[in-house]
């Protein structure tokens, strides 16, 4: 097989930094970006080549231009596949576009009235277990206050009744197991035989099946009892193929709702809390978020129909995003020989779209470290061409449910603004932990303060 006409790390390189890679990636990626530049090539865990891009015109390429002739890897088709099932994530092909057809009316946004609503009595609620919180220690990581509410607010807006907190948090808790898990099979993969050997597979494959099986029970009550409500599974359970007529089995339900619940909260959560890190270490645009808050909802509750409005903090969420993009990464394989930016593309080869590296590269962002939000006003976002910025990928596979989590993070942000008063505790170590979304490693401790009710 010809190779690819771009730098090679040596593999006496890739191993030597591998362990480091294990536990953190990026900087790695990152320093081999300014030594070769932004594409070349690698064995990911000393095993697989892959070529590794922050050019945006090679994500661009892959994702859209000739996505027709790459496919998701094994590693995020098998591996995912194996815990989430075969849903809109994790699928491919014919299968994927017949479901994505079929989806994809339940997130325009007119049909996401109702959950903005909803998002809203979550979030009462957790204003008020927070509130009971913080009045006894105000010092709080507000990491896994997101992960609890994201969770929450998702499992209602997916069955618009509450799940059971037991539940809640054993779902939480097998989402992360699982990603832990998946990201040693990732980055290690000459121990994948011994995850076989040991039971370490067998054990996480049950756990993905008695999470599944809760999220069934669910799926399973609603049909039975012929009950319609106004949420996300009422579109799923509603909605049938334009050939057949018939609606998805119970089983494509499950597997749909897990990836939901999965990629529905978590990138979300984490997103809430970088967001939350920045504001907290850049006080002059929290206060033009909180001037912006005053004019247009003056205390109110956000709704469906002022969200839009909310301009300034909609840039916020953009650029909290662009510096710490809940999907940093993502790859695809060549199913024919290809040709990207003169790079010749040999078929089967592993393309590695480092999002990090496209929206930190000086090459694509001015003083790229700089968080600037008005890099995201009306203006400039008209001059920036595509695919320097991919929060929510790009492509026909541009995730599902962008509308879904910007409403989530506007109505999240303004309710705990118009509640607390926060500020960074200081003397952490803030770091990033890149699983299948980029976590801050030891979380984010706030300082909340409630604010005097009138």
């Amino acid at each position: 097989m010809t190779k690819p006409n771009i730098p090679h790390i040596p593999l006496s390189t890739s191993l030597y930094h591998i362990f480091q890679f294990v536990k953190n990636p990026i900087p790695i990626l990152q320093a081999y970006h300014e030594q070769y530049g932004l594409t070349f090539m690698m064995k990911l865990g000393g095993t697989i080549p892959s070529i590794i891009s922050s050019d945006p015109a090679f994500a661009k390429h892959v994702l859209q231009k000739n996505h027709r002739n790459y496919r998701k890897s094994l590693v995020q088709t098998k591996h995912l596949k194996n815990f989430l099932g075969n849903g809109l994530l994790t699928s491919e092909g014919p299968y994927w576009l017949r479901q994505r057809r079929l989806i994809q009316p339940g997130f325009h946004k007119n049909r996401l009235q109702a959950i903005v609503d909803i998002m809203n009595q979550v979030t009462d609620r957790f204003l008020e277990s927070l509130t009971e919180k913080v009045r006894y220690k105000s010092e709080l990581d507000i990491s896994p206050e997101m992960m609890r509410l994201t969770f929450s607010i998702v499992a209602e807006s997916l069955f618009s009744t509450s799940v059971k907190e037991k539940e809640l948090d054993y779902l939480s808790e097998v989402v992360t197991t699982i990603q832990e898990f998946i990201i040693k099979q990732v980055r290690l993969p000459f121990l994948n035989p011994w995850f076989k050997i040991s039971g370490a597979f067998a054990k996480h494959k049950r756990l993905s099946e008695e999470a599944g099986e809760v999220v069934m029970k669910y799926i399973q009550e609603r049909r039975e009892s012929g009950e319609v409500r106004d949420d996300l599974l009422q579109m799923l359970l509603d909605s049938c193929y334009e050939d057949t007529g018939e609606g998805m089995s119970n089983q494509q339900i499950r597997d749909e709702s897990f990836v939901l619940f999965v990629a529905g909260h978590e990138t979300t959560a984490n997103a809430l809390s970088w967001i939350f890190y920045l504001l907290s270490k850049h006080p002059d645009i929290l206060e033009k978020i909180k001037a912006e808050e005053k004019e247009i909802l003056n205390g109110h509750k956000p709704s469906f129909d002022n969200l839009p409005k909310l301009s300034y903090l909609t840039q916020v969420i953009e650029e909290s995003m662009r510096l710490y993009p809940p999907a940093w990464i993502t790859d695809r394989v060549a199913l024919e020989d290809d040709e990207i930016e003169g790079v010749f593309i040999p078929k089967g080869s592993i393309i590695v779209p480092f999002i990090y590296g496209v929206h930190l590269a000086e090459h694509n962002w001015p003083e790229a470290k700089k968080f600037d939000p008005e890099r995201f006003n009306k203006a400039t976002q008209k001059e920036r061409p595509g695919f320097k910025y991919l929060p929510f990928g790009g492509g026909p596979r541009l995730c599902i449910g962008n509308s879904f989590a910007m409403m989530e993070m506007q109505v999240v942000i303004t309710r705990i603004l118009q509640s607390f008063h926060f500020e960074l505790v200081k003397h952490q170590t803030i770091e990033m932990e890149p699983l299948i979304t980029l976590r801050p490693r030891y979380g984010i401790k706030l300082l909340l303060h409630p604010k005097a009710t009138s």
